[in-house]
């Protein structure tokens, strides 16, 4: 009877220790649940580009559980060079004994993968976990082309209302692709309002004025987003760009 309980615990813990936060859903297996947790926090700073952030909370959920296939892939994805190719490896190899979908995901980092290969790895997954807004962020930004993409966004906009990122998704598409700095505008403004405690809004805005041709708010917004996060390279780069044109 002990033993019998013991291994209801432990598929207990493996169901209890699976991401809930992104729907129907593919499982995040991980005996850890201060590493699930802190996955989760990366997964959203990945959503919202805040990639200094997402890095920390994914390494940290590795220290935890090295074999969280999940954050491994994700590590793959923001480590550089060979680091970047090891992670892979190691995701590869975590996802042995895990779901079809950890399986599959665990494939994108795989070395020799072309666009096509994760575009296709990424439609798999939307079709498997349609409810997943995290897979749907992903499905989104691997289609072919731009008109596929600002598509893709507004059907995920439509079924996901209260999720922040994708309206800056859809903000860049209109303004780098559709030049309509006013649909940018206001899709922006909806992204502050539902995520004011991140600092990508800011730095977003703030590219946003830029390309409106307005350097002083630009500048505003990217030391707003600093605010936010000192170490975000996105608005530190922007604002050494704005000085060195100044100098010139």
């Amino acid at each position: 009877m002990k033993k019998m309980m013991t291994g209801i615990l432990c598929m207990l813990i493996l169901l209890l220790f699976t991401t809930h936060g992104f729907s129907q859903r593919m499982t995040w297996t991980t005996k850890s649940n201060t590493a699930k947790d802190l996955a989760m926090k990366g997964a959203s700073h990945f959503m919202n580009a805040e990639f200094e952030q997402a890095y920390m909370n994914f390494s940290e959920a590795v220290k935890l559980d090295p074999n969280f296939t999940v954050a491994l892939v994700f590590m793959a994805n923001l480590a550089k060079g060979e680091s970047s190719k090891e992670y892979g490896r190691k995701a590869l190899q975590s996802a042995a004994n895990k779901t079809k979908g950890e399986k599959l995901f665990a494939s994108l980092p795989t070395e020799g993968n072309t666009p096509e290969n994760r575009r296709d790895i990424f439609e798999k997954l939307h079709t498997m976990f349609p409810d997943g807004y995290l897979l749907a962020t992903f499905y989104v930004n691997s289609r072919n082309t731009s008109e596929e993409r600002f598509a893709a966004a507004q059907e995920t906009i439509a079924k996901f209302p209260d999720q922040p990122s994708m309206y800056n998704t859809i903000a860049y598409y209109y303004m780098l692709d559709r030049k309509d700095l006013d649909m940018a505008k206001q899709n922006l403004e909806k992204y502050l309002s539902m995520y004011p405690e991140g600092c990508n809004p800011y730095d977003s805005m703030g590219e946003y004025y830029l390309n409106a041709g307005d350097t002083a708010n630009a500048e505003k917004y990217y030391k707003l987003a600093l605010e936010k996060y000192p170490f975000f390279n996105s608005s530190i780069n922007a604002l050494q760009k704005i000085e060195d044109a100044k100098k010139k």
